[in-house]
């Protein structure tokens, strides 16, 4: 009789355990169903929206070798939250904080070496991941650009790239900038 119960409860403590286990990975206590999320998302058109994105990193670029600053100015949100990081060879690690900053630094750089770089926009991205949420966006891709001689903006060969992206009054702004060139 004493095996027969040490069994049950060696049997029940298991079936405990493996309720607690799934409770934890689902994310729900013993008796409580799992949560419903539905009537928190909205339906998303991702072909509208990935379209939209692209766009954005494509004309923010062309825009920042173009030196136009209005025009590039127009893709980020002016937050103080937005962050740009990077490294490339010629400036080591570069970190900004806030639109402020980021805004004053590409004027400069702009204004220091204004004449439009034709061939800085003929880039090349692959290897593109893209997470579209309601209001946020993020995405990663390999990027290969041509060496044009300018020091200050170029950059040529491979980059590692990162951008976030947040919805404004319906648009898609930049919030982050991360980039890794191995040239």
């Amino acid at each position: 009789m004493k095996t027969v119960t040490s069994k049950i409860k060696s049997n029940y403590g298991i079936l405990i355990l493996g309720i607690l286990i799934y409770g934890s990975i689902t994310g729900c206590e013993p008796n409580q169903a799992k949560p419903d999320h539905s009537k928190f998302e909205e339906e998303i058109n991702y072909e509208k929206e990935k379209y939209a994105i692209l766009q954005v990193i494509e004309n923010e670029s062309k825009a920042f070798w173009n030196k136009d600053f209005e025009e590039f100015s127009s893709y980020w949100a002016h937050e103080d939250y937005i962050r740009t990081l990077g490294w490339w060879e010629a400036g080591g690690v570069t970190v900004v904080e806030g639109w402020e900053e980021r805004g004053r630094r590409t004027k400069s750089h702009m204004d220091d070496s204004p004449e439009a770089n034709a061939t800085a926009t003929k880039v090349k991205r692959e290897n593109i991941n893209l997470r579209i949420y309601k209001d946020v966006a993020w995405m990663t891709f390999d990027q290969y650009g041509e060496d044009t001689g300018d020091p200050t903006m170029d950059m040529p060969g491979l980059s590692r790239e990162t951008r976030i992206l947040e919805k404004h009054n319906g648009q898609w702004k930049i919030v982050y900038v991360g980039w890794l060139l191995e040239g």
